[in-house]
């Protein structure tokens, strides 16, 4: 018992130690409880609205208009890439075996039909030209017989030789060079088969060519194709004939014209689109293969709202306005928005018409609601 009451007055020491710990324990935790949640909703409230000082926003940075609903084009959006018209593009090759001594035009030079592009010497065009000569030559002698039989054999043998000449790749004025000067060319002119631009070239002079080698391609830019896609529940509205307007990244501020040649058959099973392909005439020959571009198929009219571009402002991959909802006050509605092309957009969600936003100095707004 008396070393009970010993160590009696060390036991409460340490008891009150703990219930002293104890109690702060449960304060701080309290405390460290009630704190977050209230910041926590703090820094998670955004803010949408915000209130002009007295006078309003200065109007020279600030520009408020009522916007009504209107007739707008009803269209598919496509997105895609313009590509080489295939219809218009000829490979450039030889009919007959031999060295590529020249090439006479290179890639990006502008070539018209019929224009000489390199020089072939080939044996087979030389030997041709000197069956061509023997014929002209024994013609000639004929007609002094007068003999009528073997004037025309050798007119006969005259025209088969100046074929098998055409089937290798000589032209009417090569062949009427040779007649006129009665020497032979050691070298076969190779020529364009279609007016169009020469893009790509396969070899370099000296290389040998065979019969029905290609070595360069020539494209007609003058029109191209759109190649893109849409989603099948557009199918029903995409037809052949119709119109599309397209935009060009890499030419801002003009739009080009194209008409639909071609709707796929099929439906991409992962993806659910299908290929569209419309004819773009290039005249000024602006466009290019490769360029991204965006289209828009009208199919009709729909109403909707019809706002400057300048009053949409744009948040990682979101549009808003400022519509104001009472005099001086105005509140970040969430939009979607289709391009006219002409610095307008259309608003296809978020308005539904008559209401005030801000048409211009939207950017300088939501910067104040950001800075709080």
């Amino acid at each position: 018992m008396e070393k009970l009451k010993k160590f009696l007055p060390v036991f409460l020491l340490f008891a009150g130690i703990g219930i002293g710990w104890f109690i702060g324990y449960r304060e701080r935790s309290e405390i460290i409880e009630e704190e977050p949640p209230e910041k926590a909703r703090e820094a998670a409230t955004v803010r949408d609205s915000i209130r002009a000082s007295e006078g309003g926003f200065n109007p020279d940075f600030v520009r408020i208009e009522r916007v009504e609903s209107t007739d707008v084009p009803d269209a598919v959006l496509i997105s895609g890439k313009l590509a080489t018209n295939a219809e218009r593009v000829h490979l450039v090759s030889s009919r007959v075996a031999g060295r590529l001594d020249r090439i006479l035009a290179f890639e990006g030079t502008k070539v018209a039909m019929g224009q000489p592009v390199a020089e072939l010497f080939s044996p087979d065009w030389i030997s041709a030209q000197n069956e061509y000569l023997l014929a002209r030559n024994a013609v000639r002698a004929m007609n002094a017989t007068a003999q009528k039989d073997l004037i025309e054999e050798a007119k006969f043998t005259e025209r088969s030789v100046v074929s098998r000449m055409k089937v290798l790749g000589a032209s009417n004025s090569d062949i009427g060079g040779i007649e006129k000067t009665g020497r032979v060319d050691t070298h076969l002119k190779l020529r364009a088969p279609i007016a169009g631009t020469i893009v790509k070239r396969n070899m370099d002079p000296g290389a040998f060519l065979g019969i029905g080698d290609d070595f360069m391609t020539i494209a007609d830019t003058s029109q191209i194709w759109f190649v893109g896609n849409f989603y099948e529940k557009d199918y029903a509205r995409v037809k052949l004939g119709q119109t599309i307007q397209l935009q060009v990244p890499a030419l801002p501020g003009k739009l080009f014209q194209g008409t639909v040649n071609y709707i796929g058959t099929t439906v991409d099973p992962v993806t659910h689109v299908l290929p569209v392909r419309c004819t773009v005439e290039n005249p000024g020959d602006e466009l290019r293969p490769e360029l991204f571009a965006s289209g828009q198929l009208v199919t009709g009219t729909r109403k909707a709202v019809v706002i400057p571009k300048g009053a949409v402002v744009s948040i990682r991959q979101n549009s808003f306005i400022f519509v104001e909802i009472e005099p001086d006050r105005f509140h970040r509605v969430p939009v979607t928005i289709n391009t006219l092309g002409d610095g307008r957009v259309v608003a296809t969600t978020g308005l539904s018409g008559g209401e005030r936003i801000v048409v211009e100095g939207a950017t300088l707004i939501n910067e104040a609601i950001i800075r709080g």
